[in-house]
């Protein structure tokens, strides 16, 4: 008898061991790695970039698997539909493997597309299960496409660069979860890492290469792209969203020759209202701390004297490019990115529910105020500028 149930329980358990009813070979799997969309009149065009395994061996190897032939470790599929999902299955209409998106690591959103609206695009990606949310995303100067195909020398991938780039951007890069997110939240405005093709080279050089760089912001109101910010209102306007790891920031001279650099190795940016009546006035207060990697001034920077003037002078100059990036929030683009509306509903709900309705022409009219505490802690090993004589150099 005892026999007998042993038995039984073996066969029972060996019932659990049965291959998968719905596997899927590895090699009938296409791994989308990258995605980019536009829009070309009334068509959506979806490209996907493809893994080809034949060509992911290192250095010195052969690679592995079969079926994929070229010297690049990916390729491009791109086809128009009358929605993102239709152009994905027009994609896969031609593909002898099964698209698989759960490796995604980046999503395109073309400049055109972007300003149309992103909205209608995002309900495919909650529906269907593969799609994981944890991709990142960024809107692209021109059609996102060319993008997707740049150099990427050190990279396997344009899409893993792109990655790599927007994670060194911001302290929390966007995922689709995030924008989803903002996107129905009230009080804030979205943003993106704006995407460009920069050159690498002299002009004058034959070949004339161009490589992937995150450029500015693209500033969003509601689901459309209104507007974007470029260069040092870019940059300190991620560092007004507590976004920035580690920027940096051109001083000038106390005589207007040469500039001193200060990175900051750590930033904070608090946000806080003051309400009376519909007058609002937002607080942004930053707390920085910083170490100077250039100094091609006249001046050197020994001495609490010297140091305390250059702390100012830090201080004023992020002060002006805040205040510079803000106006052009209000006045121009009418987004409030940094997310004003919500510190508010946050702060003082009260005052959210009597004001929120007329939050479009209340936005405008907020005075900013920008309060700095920045301490330079490191001038490197030499306070004086390297390289010049002590006759020529101003304490």
């Amino acid at each position: 008898m005892k026999k007998t149930v042993i038995a039984a329980l073996l066969v029972m358990t060996s019932i659990g061991l049965a291959g998968c009813w719905d596997r899927k070979e590895i090699n009938d799997v296409a791994f989308v790695i990258g995605s980019a969309v536009d829009k070309e009149k009334d068509l959506y065009r979806s490209t996907l970039q493809i893994a080809l395994p034949g060509n992911l061996g290192g250095a010195g190897s052969e690679g592995g698997g079969g079926g994929t032939e070229g010297s690049k470790s990916y390729y491009l599929e791109s086809k128009t539909g009358v929605s993102l999902r239709n152009s994905n299955m027009e994609v896969q209409a031609g593909n002898s493997r099964t698209l698989s998106f759960a490796h995604r690591r980046t999503l395109l959103l073309g400049e055109d597309f972007a300003r149309g609206g992103i909205s209608p695009m995002l309900d495919q990606f909650a529906r269907i299960p593969q799609n994981r949310l944890s991709f990142l995303v960024a809107v692209t100067s021109g059609p996102a496409y060319k993008i997707l195909d740049a150099e990427a020398p050190m990279e396997q991938f344009p899409s893993e660069m792109i990655r790599e780039l927007m994670n060194e951007y911001s302290k929390r890069p966007i995922s689709l979860k995030y924008l989803a997110n903002e996107l129905l939240s009230d009080g804030v405005d979205v943003s993106l890492p704006y995407i460009s093709l920069q050159e690498v080279e002299p002009e004058d050089l034959a070949k004339n290469k161009k490589n992937i760089q995150i450029t500015g912001l693209a500033l969003f109101k509601g689901d459309r792209l209104v507007g974007i910010l470029k260069g040092q209102e870019a940059k300190m306007m991620n560092l007004a969203l507590n976004q920035a790891p580690s920027p940096d920031i051109m001083v000038p001279g106390r005589d207007g020759k040469g500039f001193i650099t200060v990175k900051f190795t750590e930033n904070t940016v608090k946000l806080k209202p003051v309400i009376r009546g519909n007058n609002v006035t937002m607080y942004v207060d930053v707390l920085v701390k910083g170490s100077v990697i250039e100094n091609n001034t006249d001046y050197t920077l020994g001495g609490g004297r010297n140091m305390g003037m250059l702390e100012d002078r830090t201080s004023k100059e992020v002060v002006t490019q805040i205040h510079s990036g803000i106006r052009l929030l209000q006045d121009q683009y009418h987004a409030d990115i940094l997310g004003f509306g919500r510190t508010i509903q946050q702060k003082k709900p009260k005052d959210w529910q009597r004001i929120k309705d007329h939050w479009e022409e209340i936005y405008p009219t907020v005075k900013v105020v920008v309060n700095t505490r920045i301490h330079v802690e490191n001038i490197g090993a030499v306070d004086k500028p390297f390289g010049r004589k002590d006759k020529d150099i101003k304490k």
